[in-house]
């Protein structure tokens, strides 16, 4: 086939650069024709928390990728739309994420429509996690002119079922499993060394931006309750802060466990992410809401046992086999309850089932490109 693929690509960091540029690599492989048109420009800065939404250090490896489509210059609109009919597309698979894209996906996906254009809509979210009635009054302006969804997970689909037209077609498919992140080949003790981390504690990892919705304070009380335990691990916050980090900084300093703690409170580039992976004994992902993440996929690459929160409903994460412990969202004390079992190893781990290995990516592809 002959797909043009929107969305951002590295050099833009984050969750949704890496998943668009994975599945930009998968449809290659697979020999489709792919055209990957990115963004010119992202955010703003003054809506972006971030230190920046670049990170330079790393470049897409993909062929055929144009820098073009942007949020709000209606230049960069229409030339994004003369290179997707110049290329004469069979699907344009398009993400959809965050509102502040609006203005820019009701123009081009009502253009899609009219020219006759099969389009799909890769949902990681229907409306951001920290979302009200206003974003979802503008997730309902932006695709009402979309009829074909592809969601993550059943819980998102039912988000999005309320907000789109009712004849549209959604299917579902789990949110692959991320290897980008190559092996080092380094000992356990090696990278730990190299991260300047506790040798001999078992790590919990905490990995990724670090938002409200993401339950960090949840588990930074559970880390509290489990201080009198008086057991030798030892917590890795290994992210840039979205929020104020006083905030976390006075609760780790009531709680008095900022000796059992590392925070790197920065992007982590790709270069060294697989190294907190490998360093680490088990994630942590103590999620108020979201429906997926893609921190988790990486854990899942790494096959580090899990501990996640009732909030995360993936179908690859129900059914993993290296180690899952799932507590009710929010509940600090269940957290340190599964964090006890998880340090004890009271769980069985069938450290040979290989989600590295097994082709998530494919069962995704069978649903976007299926007519």
């Amino acid at each position: 086939m002959k797909i043009v693929l929107l969305g951002p690509v590295p050099p833009y960091r984050g969750g949704i650069a890496h998943f668009t540029q994975a599945l930009a690599e998968k449809l290659l492989s697979e020999e489709h024709e792919v055209l990957t048109i990115s963004f010119r420009k992202q955010y703003p800065r003054w809506l972006y928390p971030g230190k920046s939404d670049k990170d330079f250090s790393q470049n897409t490896k993909i062929k055929d990728v144009l820098f073009l489509f942007s949020p709000l210059n209606f230049f960069d609109w229409h030339k994004t739309l003369r290179e997707i009919k110049s290329y004469q597309p069979d699907l344009v698979i398009y993400p959809w994420w965050v509102t502040f894209w609006t203005p820019a996906t009701s123009w081009l996906l009502g253009r899609l429509r009219k020219l006759g254009i099969n389009t799909k809509i890769l949902v990681h979210n229907a409306y951001p996690h920290e979302g009200g009635w206003l974003d979802k009054k503008l997730t309902a302006f932006a695709l009402k002119d979309a009829r074909s969804f592809v969601t993550m997970t059943e819980k998102e689909t039912q988000r999005l079922r309320t907000l789109v037209y009712k004849d549209s077609k959604i299917e579902t498919a789990a949110h692959p499993v991320y290897a980008q992140f190559p092996l080092s080949g380094f000992s356990k003790r090696e990278v730990r060394e190299k991260l300047e981390l506790p040798v001999n504690a078992q790590i919990a990892l905490f990995f990724g931006f670090v938002r409200p919705y993401k339950g960090l304070g949840t588990l930074l009380e559970a880390m509290g309750k489990l201080k009198q335990e008086h057991l030798n691990l030892h917590l890795v916050v290994a992210g840039e802060f979205w929020q104020d980090r006083d905030l976390y900084e006075k609760q780790i300093r009531d709680l008095q466990i900022g000796d059992m703690m590392t925070i790197r409170a920065e992007y982590i580039p790709d270069s060294e992410a697989g190294l907190y992976f490998e360093a680490a004994d088990f994630f942590v992902a103590p999620y108020l809401e979201g429906t997926q993440s893609g921190s988790i996929k990486i854990a899942m690459g790494y096959h580090l046992p899990m501990i996640v929160t009732d909030a995360i409903t993936d179908p690859l994460i129900l059914n993993y086999q290296d180690g899952l412990g799932m507590v009710k969202a929010g509940e600090a004390g269940l957290l340190a309850e599964k964090i006890i079992d998880m340090f004890s190893s009271k769980f069985v781990y069938h450290t040979n089932h290989s989600f590295r290995d097994r082709d998530s990516w494919q069962l995704l592809l069978d649903v976007l490109l299926r007519k």
